[in-house]
């Protein structure tokens, strides 16, 4: 199932609520479900996603290219230019992970990568 662009800033905003303690995972898997007719196990994919890109730990699923441009862009409104700089690294680790493991190369990962970096 394809999942629409717009329904993704509900995704973070859930994400970003579950990371700060202020509702749980399961709870934010189901607002997403309830709100974006996202499955549920699904949904969950969302917060380990933010969570990987907020600490670098833990390995995740690789979502769409305007899911991941989101939520880098969000993190660094949200969180300022550390916590951005620190995701922004998450995410290239990310990207090597996923390039060793199939031996493919995730262009555009790479290219929200170096739009970010290309000073």
């Amino acid at each position: 199932m394809k999942i629409s662009e717009n329904v993704i800033p509900f995704t973070y905003q859930e994400s970003k609520r579950v990371f700060e303690n202020k509702l749980s995972v399961k709870e934010a898997a189901e607002n997403i479900n309830k709100n974006c007719g996202i499955k549920i196990t699904s949904s969950a994919y969302y917060y380990h996603y933010f969570r990987f890109l907020m600490i670098g730990a833990v390995s995740c699923r690789v979502l769409s290219k305007f899911t991941q441009e989101h939520y880098l862009e969000q993190i660094g409104k949200n969180f300022g230019e550390e916590q951005f700089k620190k995701s922004l690294e998450a995410f290239y680790q990310l990207i090597e992970k996923f390039e060793k493991g199939n031996g493919s190369k995730k262009n555009s990962m790479g290219a929200i990568y170096d739009k970010y970096t290309e000073g």
